[in-house]
């Protein structure tokens, strides 16, 4: 067995689409990522930088990052993927019980403004 990466934090995958920084990702295809969909099974983290696609993306695995909330967030909210790579508040009866829940927010937020979350993919 060989290490592919060191911790995991970070990890370098082609972009399936165009990436802004900051936005939720998704596997899309072998080491390929793309902004998360709505209700998304399959986040794994969030894309450090830029990337148009087939380029390279350093995506964040764990720690706190800030991210486009869609939708109102409140502090303590457990989040999911929503559209465009946003996070929206997690809902067992909205996202029924197959939405993944990508993290924590750590504060409030109103649609469209940033908030900061703790990812937990």
């Amino acid at each position: 067995m060989v290490l592919e990466y060191a911790e995991g934090r970070f990890i370098r995958m082609t972009a399936g689409a165009d990436i802004t920084a900051g936005q939720l990702v998704e596997i899309t295809g072998d080491e390929e990522v793309s902004p998360a969909t709505a209700g998304s099974t399959s986040v794994i983290g969030v894309a450090l930088t830029d990337a148009s696609q087939n380029e390279l993306v350093t995506v964040v695995t764990e720690g706190v990052v800030s991210v486009t909330a869609s939708g109102a967030v409140s502090a303590g909210d457990k989040v999911q993927a929503a559209a465009d790579g946003k996070v929206s508040a997690w809902s067992a009866s909205a996202a029924g019980d197959s939405a993944k829940i990508v993290g924590v927010a750590l504060e409030d937020a109103a649609d469209g403004n940033t908030v900061k979350i703790k990812l937990e993919v």
